[in-house]
């Protein structure tokens, strides 16, 4: 596969995250995500998961069954870095004034952005 593919599905799942994350995330899926197992936090992760389905189901060179397994994956990893962070604010008593707030939430997104680099690996190299 090319390159320009590669980069077009690397970008398109970056802006989904954009999406997913910050504009179409709820309230109820926020305040939820530090308690492991609720819904909350695995409809947030099942949105990243569905829409990245979309997204490989439409440009990647795979089966729909193959997509459908990494989108899977992804969501339960997505649903686990997003807990793990929830732990780590509690943990470190920091607000979004404090330094060590957005040190946790810079490592959070980037374990999301590392994710679609493994995504898109597996798929194109």
């Amino acid at each position: 596969m090319s390159g320009e593919a590669m980069l077009v599905t690397l970008l398109l799942l970056q802006l989904k995250h954009l999406m997913a994350d910050f504009f179409w995330q709820t309230r109820w899926m926020v305040e939820n995500k530090g308690q492991y197992g609720h819904p909350g936090g695995w409809a947030h992760a099942a949105v990243h998961g569905g829409a990245s389905a979309v997204i490989l189901g439409l440009l990647a060179p795979i089966s729909l069954g193959l997509v459908l397994a990494i989108c899977l994956v992804e969501c339960v990893v997505h649903y686990h870095i997003d807990w793990i962070k929830e732990q780590a604010v509690k943990r470190s008593g920091a607000g979004p004034t404090e330094k060590r707030f957005w040190n946790i939430t810079g490592t959070d997104q980037a374990l999301h952005q590392a994710t679609y680099l493994a995504m898109v690996a597996m798929i194109y190299l």
